[in-house]
């Protein structure tokens, strides 16, 4: 009497097939990151804004600028959130001088994230501002300007400069910081 051919295939034979198929599609399941950081300033505030913190921590944790500076300088060494009303703001600090700041206050629709980052040159610094545009509002962006920017005297850090690319929707910009001739601070902001 014939048997299947299927019947003689071993299930660990089976297995192995299948294994790479699982292996990609739980790849692509969304899993939420573990913060790298825990503000200690979380114990003191709510439960509704505890969970906004850490929304705005995901967020900013999965954008470029967070990204390059994970991967250039290691994990933050310190961070702290600060939740007053709609304004939220986190800090993170890393290694060599290096900071990560972010605002936003929903309540007036403003955002302002500044990176401290030692150590980039000015292409570095306007790749990661288009992909941190991207990654704030949207594949679109908010119609930032890349071709045309204004060059402005600015205090922060004293004595710098700044390259300004603007939009055109809510009062975006993208800044790009030099004290002489080193990049040493990005910035995007917008406010509606």
């Amino acid at each position: 009497m014939a048997r299947p051919v299927l019947t003689q295939v071993p299930r660990c034979a089976i297995a192995l097939l299948l294994a790479p198929w699982l292996l990609v599609g739980r790849a692509g399941w969304p899993q939420r990151a573990v913060p790298a950081c825990t503000p200690s300033e979380l114990k003191g505030l709510t439960a509704a804004s505890q969970k906004q913190v850490r929304d705005l921590q995901q967020r900013v944790e999965s954008g470029a600028f967070y990204r390059k500076m994970l991967q250039q300088l290691g994990k933050p060494q310190t961070c702290s959130a600060k939740h007053e009303g709609d304004a939220i703001s986190l800090s993170y600090d890393f290694p060599k001088d290096a900071h990560l700041d972010e605002q936003v206050n929903r309540a007036i629709e403003s955002s302002r994230q500044r990176a401290t980052f030692p150590g980039l040159n000015r292409e570095m610094a306007l790749a990661l501002l288009k992909n941190g545009e991207s990654d704030s509002y949207g594949k679109d962006g908010c119609g930032i300007d890349w071709r045309r920017p204004a060059d402005e005297t600015t205090d922060d850090p004293p004595g710098s400069r700044a390259t300004v690319f603007r939009g055109d929707s809510c009062n975006c910009q993208a800044r790009i910081v030099y004290q002489g001739d080193s990049v040493v601070a990005l910035v995007l902001s917008s406010a509606c």
